[in-house]
């Protein structure tokens, strides 16, 4: 909007500039009107006292032009200097409008220069610090269009134009950075920047500890775990294959006790002598009608790693690996597929399949084929009555990182090249897996303190696995801190999720885009909202619909099962609000 001055008082000496008074006055009335435009000559009636009309017409300005001519700072008469005399009239209307703040322009004519403070009388000392505009005969419309735009505060041609392309920048801006700051947050999770960082897997375990304090995961009945510790070391020695013997007779009481699958988390890959105990064990269990399934950690001679006459006796094999991400287990495999190398480049990734191993969880509920699609895209674990007991992705297999950067692979049975189906573990708390009826110990079934009743366990999944301190243990990140699991309550965690239809999963790709999308422009909406709003509201709104995202992300993780990629999105809203409130800076009026 042009800002318009109410009143222009001009001032100036006759003897010195009032022909450039009479035109300059002639050329401001006509641009503001005649009434907006005060000159002595013809405004001050006969009769009046032209000293209060002169009071008077200072104090109802807003602006006063004084007019610097070559003789305005030395004309004098017989009593010397004007501007030293009590009466002169030019000197009492600068020094009033400097007294009254008004706002006073010096304008330099028939080529004088500003006069300097040390020749001004006291009173108008502070008008040599008023920046002057000269009026040039020669470019007198020029520098007259200049003084107008400098009275009515409006910009110069150039800053106007500026300004304009400066908006019509921010308009492009506002239409394109949404989809800008998309495209960088998605290339960022694209390199999983943020999870190179820490950042993404510490905030999705927030979410996840967030949802879970919300409605922790249901646990199903059917899970048992059947942990070892010092109680049973002290009593048979070091852990190791002399135990097989006691492994028997806990799978007769298991039996017994009516156990539908019975899992050894574990894997038996040196011969021990009591190995056909165990293996009689085994067969006595099949025939009663339990499944008895054991793990492998490796592969020798592309066979699994384990006493072959056991292998033949048990209902499966499987895989014994819990993943992790940076340090911390939070994903574990379902199943791999086994990659032969191709002698041909162009043979079809299906006719590289060399095998599809399962993992112990898997097969635990009753997994036993593995389907996977042309390309190795997505697996799915089908039942023997042909249930589908979960469907995924296919990825290359990657071993794990700790915090530090160090690479392990702590799954010898896998190597570059293969494919893993991996699932995100939704964590029961850990008191489930501790207390009865979910926890035995394995002192309850071995040994002269067996306590197990007949039929306890009918129709049950039993995971027998190490639960010593310090041993088989995974870091677990839970919100703002961390908590050790052993190895077998992790993969009852697996069996659980299988079992109660969880499947945590992440957004598609093109959704992942949409997302990001969404907030870029929410994040710049909300910059370019209400733009006179206080910093301080601006920013607690910020909190709020920061707060507001992380509250809907824990609730679609708890009723969908679906983690939101957080990082990424805060990212983007966080991106296109910083970047939305530079462009708006940037293209403000006087910013130029």
């Amino acid at each position: 909007m042009v800002k318009t001055a109410s009143r222009i008082f001009i001032s100036y000496r006759r003897e010195d500039s009032i022909a450039y008074a009479g035109r300059l006055y002639d050329h401001l009335s006509a641009h503001f009107g005649a009434e907006q435009v005060f000159m002595d000559i013809g405004q001050i009636e006969a009769g009046d006292d032209f000293v209060n009309v002169l009071d008077r017409e200072i104090d109802a300005c807003d602006v006063v032009i004084a007019l610097i001519g070559p003789r305005w700072l030395n004309a004098s008469n017989e009593n010397g200097r004007r501007l030293d005399q009590p009466d002169d009239f030019v000197c009492h209307e600068l020094a009033a409008a400097l007294a009254q703040g008004k706002r006073l322009i010096p304008v330099l004519v028939g080529g004088a220069t500003m006069p300097d403070a040390r020749d001004l009388p006291a009173t108008l000392a502070e008008l040599a610090r008023r920046q002057a505009h000269a009026l040039d005969d020669k470019r007198f419309k020029f520098e007259l269009d200049a003084l107008i735009r400098s009275i009515e505060q409006r910009p110069s041609l150039l800053n106007q134009f500026v300004q304009v392309m400066n908006a019509e920048r921010l308009r492009k801006w506002r239409r394109y950075s949404g989809a800008g700051v998309a495209l960088l947050m998605f290339f960022l999770g694209w390199v999983q920047l943020f999870d190179a960082l820490g950042i993404d897997t510490r905030i999705e375990s927030y979410t996840m500890a967030l949802g879970d304090m919300v409605a922790s995961v249901p646990v199903s009945e059917r899970i048992v775990i059947v942990g070892f510790d010092e109680k049973s070391e002290a009593r048979l020695g070091r852990f190791g294959p002399d135990w097989r013997r006691e492994h028997a007779r806990a799978l007769d009481k298991l039996v017994a006790a009516g156990a539908k699958v019975i899992v050894f988390d574990l894997y038996f890959e040196k011969a021990n002598p009591a190995d056909a105990e165990l293996i009689a064990a085994i067969e006595r269990a099949r025939q009663g009608g339990s499944e008895v399934i054991v793990g492998v950690n490796q592969l020798l001679d592309e066979g699994p790693a384990a006493i072959p006459e056991l292998l033949k006796a048990v209902s499966a094999w499987g895989l014994l690996c819990v993943g992790g991400r940076l340090g911390y287990a939070s994903v574990a495999p379902i199943a791999a597929v086994k990659l032969a190398a191709a002698a041909d480049t162009e043979q079809p990734p299906f006719e590289r399949i060399g095998d599809k191993i399962a993992a112990i969880a898997s097969l635990a509920v009753g997994g036993r084929t593995l389907a996977v699609d042309e390309q190795l895209r997505e697996l799915t674990v089908v039942s023997a009555t042909g249930r589908t007991l979960w469907r995924g992705p296919l990825k290359p297999f990657q071993p794990g990182v700790e915090a530090s950067g160090q690479v392990r692979n702590d799954c010898p049975l896998l190597s570059n090249g293969d494919r893993v189906a991996d699932a995100l573990i939704r964590l029961a708390p850990i008191e489930i897996w501790r207390q009865p009826p979910r926890r035995y110990d394995y002192e309850q079934f071995s040994g002269p303190a067996a306590t197990i009743a007949a039929g306890e366990l009918a129709g049950k999944i039993v995971l027998i696995g190490d639960a010593r301190a310090g041993k088989d243990q995974f870091r677990v990140r839970r919100g703002v801190g961390a908590e050790f699991r052993h190895g077998v309550e992790l993969h009852a965690d697996v069996v659980n999720n299988l079992l109660q239809g969880v499947h945590l999963r992440g957004l598609d790709p093109l959704l992942q885009v949409l997302a990001m999308a969404a907030l870029a422009v929410a994040g710049g909406g909300l910059r370019l909202f209400r733009p006179a709003m206080p910093a301080l509201w601006r920013r607690l709104l910020l909190v709020a619909c920061l707060l507001f995202y992380l509250a809907l992300t824990v609730l679609i993780y708890v009723q969908f099962g679906l983690l939101l990629n957080t990082a990424y999105h805060i990212g983007a809203f966080l991106l296109s609000y910083w970047l939305l409130g530079k462009l708006s800076a940037a293209a403000a009026p006087g910013s130029a």
